[in-house]
């Protein structure tokens, strides 16, 4: 099975919306997926119509050693599993100290065998949260929104993890990958950024791109992904074609 991270240190790029849609899409394919809500503020745990305020156990409990992470999954209407959380993660990133990042690796490790994916969504910004996130991962999937700043955000996050966690943890098995959302393919611009992007990190840029679609935000309020409901929509084609492409990483 796989650790795949949906890290990336900006804000605003998507980051939930595919965790969340690539999640669904691969259990739609007869997958075994769980989702971990790393983020505080609790946006997969929401989209998943799941009350982060009242869900106990959630993630906050796990990384206190209070229950087993088995204890804390939660079965959602969506045919995948979610570890929750909730502001209370807050508290968990303030108490992290330097040597902390390997923390989440150690909580999810006795869950493997379980999930032929196990998925995460990161928090924004250079947390040690989003540390462990990395650290944890066979695969880092990078989602970048197909805008003026995205090479910027990409670089940001694969120079750290090259430069700074290979070298200190060791962990050259990573490969990372690069998705774009939030496309725009009428404007000359979205297309000329994934463009150059391919330039840089070649192979690297994944195939699919993610069209830029109101039906997104909508599908947060509706607490339903959109591969649910519109499982026709070119958005969530698009995360059907990313679950493809991660069964075939997987195997290989």
């Amino acid at each position: 099975m796989k650790v795949i991270s949906f890290s990336i240190f900006k804000g605003g790029t998507g980051k939930t919306t595919s965790a969340v849609h690539a999640a669904v899409a691969l259990a739609q394919k007869e997958k075994k997926v769980l989702l971990v809500d790393l983020d505080q503020q609790a946006s997969s745990t929401r989209y998943l119509n799941i009350d982060p305020d009242t869900v106990n156990p959630n993630l906050y409990h796990v990384f206190t050693g209070n229950v087993s992470p088995a204890t804390a999954i939660k079965k959602t209407e969506f045919g995948i599993d979610l570890l929750a959380s909730n502001s209370l993660m807050a508290a968990i990133e303030e108490a992290m100290e330097e040597g902390d990042e390997e923390k989440f690796s150690q909580i999810i490790t006795p869950l493997r065998g379980n999930y032929d994916f196990i998925l995460v969504d990161s928090p924004p910004g250079k947390a040690m949260l989003a540390f462990n996130s990395l650290v944890a991962a066979d695969l880092i999937l990078v989602p970048a929104a197909a805008e003026r700043m995205a090479i910027d955000g990409i670089s940001d996050l694969i120079n750290h993890v090259q430069n700074i966690m290979w070298d200190k943890y060791r962990l050259d098995r990573q490969e990372i990958r690069i998705l774009f959302t939030m496309y725009k393919a009428t404007t000359s611009h979205s297309p000329g950024i994934v463009k150059n992007a391919r330039k840089i990190w070649r192979d690297n840029v994944l195939p699919m791109k993610i069209p830029e679609a109101i039906e997104f935000p909508r599908s947060y309020d509706k607490k339903t992904p959109l591969n649910i409901y519109q499982p026709k929509h070119p958005g969530a084609l698009a995360y059907s074609a990313l679950a493809d492409w991660l069964i075939k990483y997987e195997k290989a």
